[in-house]
């Protein structure tokens, strides 16, 4: 059986927090995989809905390094910041796990049930986090190999803007307008 194939986005931040090491084909690394900020609004370009009825657990691909995902919360951090609520929670959706940061609605609030043992979908884009900043305990390291790479080149005045290359390899340069997606190939959890 392969193994689940995903693709996330490398920040050139983290690239920097790395050192700018040489990622090739068949490199493994630890990483927490991470949905940016999503909002409880269908109508954003990454949103979330929370329910208390089960969801089967999945990650489904629906653009690059996009995924459309639904599973239980197994960990969350509740925030209030002046009134105005927030959450990071920590989602297990089957093939593996997402650390998801959801915003308020526009009163401030969190919709009701943004807390352990609910159910959570939604969509967004997909980060790696190789070098954690521990602002917050929840998050959860999965094991990964480095499958491919694809680099959007979106550095103004570059003669090859907009055009996307793939490789085996990501060179040790920083890249700090161009988009970098890694595809990986998960690792077994181990029982």
């Amino acid at each position: 059986m392969a193994l689940p194939e995903i693709e996330f986005e490398l920040t050139s931040e983290q690239y920097e927090l790395l050192g700018y090491p040489v990622l090739t084909q068949g490199h493994p690394m630890a990483l927490v995989l991470e949905v940016g900020v999503l909002l409880p609004d269908v109508d954003a370009d990454g949103w979330f809905a929370v329910q208390k009825a089960p969801l089967p657990p999945q990650l489904v691909r629906v653009g690059p390094a996009t995924y459309a995902f639904s599973g239980q919360i197994v960990e969350a951090e509740l925030f209030d910041d002046d009134g105005d609520e927030s959450a990071i929670l920590l989602v297990e959706c089957g093939t593996t796990v997402l650390r998801v940061t959801c915003g308020p609605d526009d009163d401030g609030r969190l919709p009701y049930g943004a807390w352990e043992t609910r159910y959570l979908s939604g969509i967004g884009r997909l980060r790696g986090i190789l070098e954690e900043d521990f602002s917050t305990a929840i998050g959860q390291a999965v094991g990964a190999t480095v499958w491919g790479v694809r680099r959007l080149v979106l550095t103004p005045g570059d003669p090859y803007f907009g055009q996307w290359f793939e490789s085996h390899e990501l060179q040790p340069t920083p890249f700090e307008h161009d988009l970098v997606l890694i595809t990986a190939r998960l690792h077994r959890q181990k029982i």
